[in-house]
C-alpha cells in the first residue's frame, strides 16, 4: 500500500494524563473478562470502540450527553464510475517486453498510461462510505464517573456513567441473527434525551465528491420510527441506487414524540432502538415498509436479542483464546493506560488484548465481504485508497488468522466475493495479457477492473494477485479437508490461475520462464527509480506455489493427468532463488538489479508467509539468506520508528516465525502489539493513526505460528518461542490436516499437548528440541531427537507431554 499522511502518535493522550487526576485509582465500572475499558471518550472515530455483524457496522464514539454512532454496511461503495472494459494493454504487451529486457524500465511503466489517455480511460475505484450517523443527546450533568467498554465475547460496546442525574449505561452490539444494530439505554435515574439520523457531516474538501454523487440524504421521525434515505446521482446497470434505514423505538416507562426530524424521549426507564439499514438497487421503490415489518416482528428485549446474537458470536471469539500469564492487574488496565506503558516495556497483558481484539475486529467486520481496509467501518466519505480490497498484501494480512486461529466460516465471504467478479477477472486477463484464466488487481472494490495505470505504482504489471487469492482456496481445503470445496471451488480457481501462466510466461536464452512484465510491491531496485522489473522473486513464488497446488489438487482429485504432467514441466522451468552478494535473499532474479532495503514491503519473503516454500525449507544457504533479508528489513523499520503499513512487519513476523527466529519474531509482535492500536483498540495502517484492519488479522496470525506451525503430515510445537514468554498456553488453534489443537502449555521445560484431529492419521511431531515424552505415549513413537511420529484417532483427543533437554 502506498503512503498515508502522518499524524501524532495516539492523539489526545496529552490531555488523557491530565485527566487522570479525576479518576478514582480503581475502575469505576467493570471490566470485560476478554475485552477492555477504557477512561475517556473517543477523540476521533479513529478511536471508537466497534461493533458489527461482518454486513453492519457501528462506531461508537462514547460521548455521555452529546453522542454519535456512526453506522456502516459492508456494500456501501459509492457509485462514480460506470462500467468499462480495461484498456487494452495486450496490444502494447510486446511493446512494454521489449522495453524491460532492453533496460528500459521507466519507458516501460509508461507504455499503460499511454494507453489509458489514448482509450480516455478515466474511471477510478468507488470509494467505501458511512451510512449515516445517529445522534443521541441525554440531559447533560457533571460526570463524576466514566468508562467504556467492548465485550469481546458479546460485541457490546458499552458507555457508562455517572452524573448528576444518576448512574446510566448505553449498551449496543450488531446482531448476527437478526442482522440489526440493537441500542439501550438504561439508568437509575430518568432517561431524557433526543434521538435523530443524519448524515455523516462533509469537508469542505469533501463537498465536490458527495455533492456529484450523492442527492437526497434525509433522516425522519415519525410516530415510533426513525428513518433514513440516500439516493445515488449515478445509476448504473445492476448497481446501488442508494440505502434505507429504519429504527424502531421501545420505550419502558415514559413516553416520545416528534420534534422535527427528532425522537424526543421523556422520564424513560429504558429506551430501546433497532435499526436496520439495506443497501437499493431500485430506489424509487422504497424498502422502509419492509424494514418497519421486519423490526416490528421482533422481540424488544435486549436481553433475549442479545443472547441470540451472543451464542452465534461467542461460539467464533471463544474457541481460541492466548494467555502469557500476565499480571491480572495489568489485564485491568484501561487500554491508554496499557498503551501508554507498552512505550517503556510491552505488557504480556497487552500482547493478549490484542490478540483478542484482532480476532474480534475481523470476527465483526467479515461477513457480506472479506474485510476492506476499514474492515465494515468508516467514519469519512474520503477513505485512505477508497477503503478498497487491497490484493497485494492488505487483505491477505486481515484474513491471516481466520483459518489458523478456528472462524473457518467466516471464509466463505472471500470466497464469494472472488467467484462473483470472476467474469471480470477473465477480461483483465484478455485485455491486459491477452490469455486464458484469470488476473485479479492490486485494487478492487464493488468490481473486480484494473484501474491502476501509473508510471509510479504501475500496478497492471503484477500478476500475482491470482496466485496469492488462489493460495487461500487450497489453504481452506488443507485446514478443512472439504473435498467437494476443492473440486467445487479451489481447484476450479487453480486451474484459471494456472491457465495464465501457460499464456504468459516466456522462454528465455537459458531454457527457464521469464516473467515479463514483472512487479514487487511495490519497491524498486536500489539502482533504478522505476518499479517495473523482470522476475521478481515474489511473482516466480507465486507461480511455483500455483503449479504446485494444483498438481496437489489435481491428484487428490484423480483428474487432469495429461495437465498435471504440463504443470510438472513449467515447473521445473522456472527460475530459482538467488542469494545477493551481500548474502541476502534476492528480491528480483535478474541481472542487474540491486537489492533495496529501505522499503516497508517484504515481498521476496513471499515464500515464508505460510505454508512455507519447500526450495526455502530444504536449504540451510535460502534459509540464512532471507533471514539476512529480514535483518536489513528490520534494520529499516527500526529507524522509521516500526514506520507506516504494519501489515509489512506481519510479513516480516511470519517469515520470522516460520524460520525459527523466536528473537526477531518476538521484537515484531512487540511493535505491532504497542504502536497500530487505538484506544478502541482498532488497528492502525501507521504509527498511531490511520484506521485499518490489517493486522487485526495479521497480528494473531504470526503469534499463532510463533506457537505452531503445520503442513500436512507435519505438526511443529513452540518453533519460535521467546524467551520473554516462559510459561503460557494456547487453545484452539487449527492445523493444516484437519487438527485442532485443543491445549499447547509450556513452563520452562515442560510442554503439553491436546491434539484433536477429524480423520484418523499419522502426524511428524516435532518440537523446538530435544526431548522426552514425560506422560502417556501410546501411539507415539521417537523418530530422532526433536520428531515423533503420532499416531491420531478421528474424533478423539490425543494428550503428550514432554520434558525439552
Amino acid at each position: 500500500m502506498r503512503k498515508g499522511g502522518a499524524f501524532c502518535f495516539l492523539a489526545g493522550f496529552f490531555f488523557l494524563a491530565l485527566a487522570v487526576r479525576a479518576q478514582p485509582a480503581t475502575a469505576p465500572f467493570a471490566t470485560p473478562v476478554r475485552g477492555f475499558s477504557s477512561w475517556q471518550p473517543a477523540a476521533s472515530w479513529e478511536h471508537a470502540l466497534i461493533s458489527g455483524n461482518g454486513t453492519l457496522g457501528a462506531l461508537v464514539m462514547g460521548q455521555p450527553h452529546d453522542e454519535t454512532i456512526i453506522l456502516s454496511h459492508g456494500q456501501l461503495f459509492l457509485p462514480l464510475n460506470p462500467p468499462k472494459p480495461p484498456i487494452n494493454q495486450a496490444s502494447r504487451l510486446p511493446e512494454i517486453r521489449q522495453l524491460l529486457l532492453a533496460g528500459k524500465y521507466t519507458e516501460a511503466a509508461k507504455v499503460p498510461v499511454d494507453e489509458r489517455e489514448k482509450e480516455g480511460f478515466t474511471i477510478g475505484r468507488d470509494p467505501f462510505m458511512p451510512a449515516f450517523d445517529l445522534r443521541l443527546t441525554q440531559s447533560p450533568g457533571n460526570v463524576r464517573r466514566y468508562q467504556r467498554s467492548t465485550n469481546f465475547q458479546t460485541g457490546e460496546a458499552t458507555v457508562e456513567w455517572e452524573d448528576s442525574h444518576g448512574t446510566f449505561q448505553r449498551r449496543l452490539f450488531v446482531s448476527r441473527p437478526d442482522s440489526m444494530v440493537v441500542l439501550s439505554i438504561k439508568g437509575t435515574g430518568k432517561i431524557n434525551g433526543r434521538l435523530r439520523f443524519e448524515h455523516r457531516p462533509i469537508e469542505w474538501n469533501q463537498w465536490q465528491l458527495v455533492g456529484g454523487a450523492v442527492g437526497e440524504m434525509r433522516g425522519q421521525a415519525e410516530g415510533q420510527w426513525l428513518t433514513y434515505r440516500s439516493e445515488f446521482k449515478n445509476k448504473y446497470p445492476g448497481g446501488l441506487q442508494g440505502y434505507e434505514g429504519a429504527g424502531r423505538l421501545v420505550l419502558t416507562g415514559g413516553s416520545a414524540r416528534v420534534e422535527q426530524n427528532d425522537l424526543v424521549v421523556s422520564d424513560a426507564d429504558e429506551v430501546l432502538l433497532l435499526i436496520k439499514i439495506k443497501p437499493s438497487y431500485n430506489y424509487s421503490h422504497s424498502q422502509l415498509p419492509q424494514l418497519k415489518q421486519e423490526l416490528g416482528t421482533l422481540n424488544a428485549s435486549y436481553a433475549d436479542l442479545l443472547a441470540r446474537h451472543a451464542k452465534v458470536h461467542g461460539a467464533l471469539f471463544n474457541r481460541a483464546r492466548l494467555d502469557l500469564h500476565a499480571p491480572a492487574t495489568d489485564r485491568q488496565l484501561y487500554s491508554e493506560e496499557l498503551l501508554l506503558k507498552a512505550r517503556t516495556e510491552v505488557p504480556l497483558a497487552l500482547v493478549e488484548k490484542t490478540f483478542d481484539a484482532g480476532r474480534y475486529n475481523i470476527i465483526s467486520a467479515m461477513g457480506a465481504n472479506p474485510p476492506n481496509l476499514q474492515g465494515i467501518w468508516s467514519g469519512t466519505w474520503t477513505a485512505p485508497w477508497s477503503g478498497d480490497f487491497t490484493h497485494d498484501g492488505n487483505i491477505q494480512s486481515a484474513i491471516g488468522s481466520v483459518l489458523n486461529s478456528n472462524m473457518a466460516e467466516l471464509m466463505p465471504a472471500y470466497f464469494r466475493y472472488h467467484e462473483r467478479l470472476l467474469p471480470t477477472y477473465r477480461e483483465n486477463a484478455r485485455r491486459l495479457y491477452g490469455t486464458r484464466g484469470i488476473h485479479v488487481p492490486v485494487h478492487t472494490s464493488n468490481t473486480g477492473l484494473d484501474t491502476d495505470f501509473g508510471d509510479v505504482w504501475c500496478l497492471t504489471l503484477w500478476t500475482g494477485g491470482a496466485g496469492w487469492t488462489a493460495n487461500a482456496f487450497f489453504d481452506y481445503y488443507q485446514y478443512t479437508g472439504d473435498q467437494q470445496f476443492l473440486a467445487q471451488h479451489a481447484y476450479p480457481f487453480l486451474k484459471e490461475t494456472a491457465q495464465f501462466y501457460e499464456d504468459f510466461l516466456t522462454l528465455g536464452k537459458d531454457g527457464h520462464y521469464v516473467f515479463n512484465p514483472s512487479y514487487s510491491p511495490e519497491n524498486n531496485p536500489a539502482n533504478g527509480t522505476s518499479q517495473a522489473a523482470l522476475n521478481a522473486t515474489m511473482d516466480v513464488m507465486i507461480a511455483k506455489q500455483v503449479l504446485r497446488n494444483s498438481i496437489l489438487a489435481a491428484n487428490t482429485l484423480r483428474t487432469d493427468k495429461a495437465q498435471v504432467k504440463k504443470w510438472q514441466a513449467m515447473l521445473a522451468k522456472l527460475p530459482t532463488y538467488e542469494v545477493s552478494p551481500d548474502g541476502t535473499l534476492r528480491e528480483w532474479l535478474w541481472p542487474g538489479f540491486e537489492e533495496n532495503y529501505k522499503h516497508r514491503h517484504a515481498s521476496h519473503l513471499y515464500g515464508l508467509y505460510d505454508q512455507v516454500d519447500p526450495e526455502i525449507g530444504d536449504s540451510p544457504a535460502l534459509r540464512a539468506a532471507a533471514n539476512r533479508a529480514i535483518v536489513e528489513r528490520l534494520k529499516f523499520r527500526q529507524a522509521e520508528g516500526g514506520g507506516e503499513m504494519a501489515f509489512g512487519l506481519v510479513q516480516l513476523g511470519l517469515a520470522s516465525a516460520h524460520l525459527g527466529d523466536a528473537e526477531k519474531a518476538h521484537q515484531l509482535t512487540e511493535w505491532l502489539a504497542s504502536k497500530y492500536w487505538s484506544t478502541g483498540m482498532g488497528s492502525f495502517h501507521n504509527v498511531g493513526n490511520l484506521f485499518n484492519t490489517d493486522i487485526s488479522g495479521g497480528l494473531p496470525a504470526v503469534l499463532i505460528e510463533m506457537l505452531t506451525y503445520s503442513e500436512p503430515g507435519l505438526v511443529s510445537l513452540l518453533p519460535a518461542l521467546p524467551a520473554q514468554w516462559p510459561a503460557g498456553e494456547v487453545q484452539g488453534v487449527r492445523l493444516r490436516g484437519q487438527i485442532e489443537v485443543k491445549s499447547l502449555r509450556w513452563d520452562g521445560q515442560q510442554v503439553a499437548v491436546t491434539l484433536h484431529s477429524d480423520a484418523r492419521q499419522s502426524v511428524r511431531l516435532q518440537l523446538p528440541r530435544a526431548s522426552k515424552p514425560t506422560g502417556p505415549s501410546s501411539g507415539l513413537r521417537r523418530s530422532d531427537a526433536m520428531h515423533y511420529q503420532v499416531n491420531l484417532p478421528a474424533g478423539q483427543d490425543v494428550q503428550l507431554a514432554f520434558l525439552l533437554q
